[in-house]
């Protein structure tokens, strides 16, 4: 498949089902499906789901309505076929209270049908979607528990990233199904991960033909960049499963995307000819990895999102020795510029929604607020402490929170008011800050970028020049982490 292609397979905005209005289901309402996986050969799902307390009586699939058989009302070894209105099937009135829904899922046929960017996709001998494509649900689903088993004999042909019940199986709320973790099918090749000094699980899920670096060198890649996001937040922040897609012909890392709110999932397209010796200049599995340490900005926030990680990759592959201190510079010389408003752009982050005002706009505000935390405690206190902190107080990528919560939470790590500063100034009033100024005064001064003008590069050329006589040389040394003993640098 082309490089186009292979990225329009997650490249989607998803809506969270948490940002829009919910029907309150009945107190204590649960769905819990015990799916089957299809053995080797088939592709057909298995799914016994019973619903206690729906609040409705229409019972749909809508990533799959086209690939779900046989939906029969089970009463012990009696079944009733269930009728059929539009999209939905109907559903008694008994699963107000208590019902069982049996029914089957073509999986070959939810991929076949795939003709737009967010649905499931077949990958060599495996099927790799959203959790929410098997799940028949009412309509509305309401505030329900949603709990998930894995039975029969091939559990091995399943993986996804949802939250683990401690009961067993899964479990997540109703509102959270709009973010219900990538799940796989199929064949499968897998490897539990240990993160240097971090207690998190972190599985890797490989589907289809092995990469040129092999198994084994995808591992320790992914292993090097969870090393390199745990030295940032003092620790791997949550269990999470990764999956590993191969995109033919290419040499790179092509894309990624996180889903996280029912559980941490991360979904990779690695090209299968990427070469070991060159992960060290791959950012993008960092900056997904980077997402499951922060909340998840429901319904708004996305440039908050988008921004930190885009600031702290660079950092966190400098800090790790992957790129020099000038070459972290170079990138951000050349790169935060984008991030500026241009005239006729909306002053605030929030009601723009252009990739360079997400990201770079996101990374200028993450990196104004660096910058000036440091300055006004003289170094005491950075950002790299109102990360840990929002994350101690408000969760992982695995819960919801609001950007007033990440201001209020980062204020009280830092000991002063420069973040919330910076987002009034920046990212509400859209006050353009002056970044040559900035450089000089951080001790960076450019020199020629035979790039100048050229898209967004791989090269690690350094185009700037440090000078450690400048004002805030000890802000700019700090954020590289050069001769600085970061808290939290011993993992726990």
């Amino acid at each position: 498949m082309s490089l186009q292609a292979a990225a329009a397979i997650f490249l989607s905005t998803f809506v969270l089902s948490a940002c829009a209005p919910r029907t309150p289901a009945p107190a204590g309402a649960v769905y819990s499906y015990e799916i089957t996986p299809p053995p080797d050969g088939s592709w057909t799902l298995k799914v016994e789901a019973t619903f206690e307390g729906s609040p409705g009586d229409r019972l749909v699939a809508p990533e799959a309505a086209g690939s779900v058989r046989e939906v029969v009302l089970a009463r012990g070894a009696d079944t009733t076929p269930l009728a059929r209105e539009g999209d939905a099937w109907l559903a008694p009135p008994s699963c107000r209270t208590r019902c069982t829904i049996r029914y089957d899922l073509d999986l070959d046929a939810v991929a076949a049908a795939c003709h737009r960017m967010d649905c499931d996709r077949r990958v060599g001998d495996a099927i790799i979607g959203r959790a929410s494509t098997f799940m028949l649900r009412p309509r509305p689903m309401g505030d329900a528990v949603v709990r998930v088993r894995v039975a029969g004999p091939d559990v091995a042909r399943f993986a996804t990233g949802l939250r683990r019940d401690p009961e067993g199986g899964y479990v997540f709320a109703a509102r959270e199904l709009g973010e219900a973790s990538f799940t796989a099918f199929g064949a499968i090749r897998r490897a539990q991960l240990a993160i240097p000094g971090s207690r998190a699980r972190v599985e890797l899920a490989l589907l289809g033909p092995p990469l040129a670096m092999g198994d084994q060198g995808v591992a320790g890649f992914v292993v090097e960049s969870a090393s390199c996001v745990a030295g940032l937040f003092g620790r791997f922040p949550v269990d999470a499963t990764v999956f590993v897609v191969p995109v033919r012909g290419s040499r790179s890392v092509v894309f990624g995307r996180v889903m996280s709110l029912a559980g941490a999932s991360v979904a990779l397209l690695v090209g299968d000819a990427t070469p070991a010796s060159s992960v060290h200049d791959e950012w993008v599995v960092v900056h997904e990895l980077f997402h499951l340490g922060t909340p998840s900005f429901v319904g708004e926030g996305h440039w908050l999102e988008e921004g930190l990680a885009t600031y702290y990759e660079p950092i966190a592959r400098e800090r790790a020795g992957w790129m020099t201190e000038a070459e972290l510079w170079s990138h951000f010389v050349r790169e935060m510029p984008r991030g500026l408003r241009a005239t006729g752009d909306a002053p605030e982050l929030e009601e723009r929604d252009d990739t360079d005002s997400t990201y770079w706009g996101g990374a200028l505000f993450a990196f104004l607020a660096d910058v000036n935390v440091r300055a006004a405690s003289g170094g005491a206190h950075s950002l790299d402490d109102v990360i840990r902190a929002v994350l101690d107080r408000e969760g992982d990528g695995t819960h919801a929170s609001r950007v007033a919560d990440f201001l209020r939470d980062g204020d009280a790590a830092a000991t002063n008011h420069e973040l919330t500063a910076a987002y009034g100034s920046w990212a509400v009033r859209g006050q353009n800050p002056d970044l040559d100024a900035l450089w000089r005064k951080l001790g960076i001064s450019r020199i020629a970028d035979p790039r100048a003008g050229s898209e967004r590069s791989a090269s690690r050329e350094a185009t700037v020049v440090l000078r450690d006589d400048a004002p805030w040389a000890a802000i700019r040394r700090g954020i590289a982490g050069v001769g600085v003993q970061h808290a939290g640098s011993e993992l726990h």
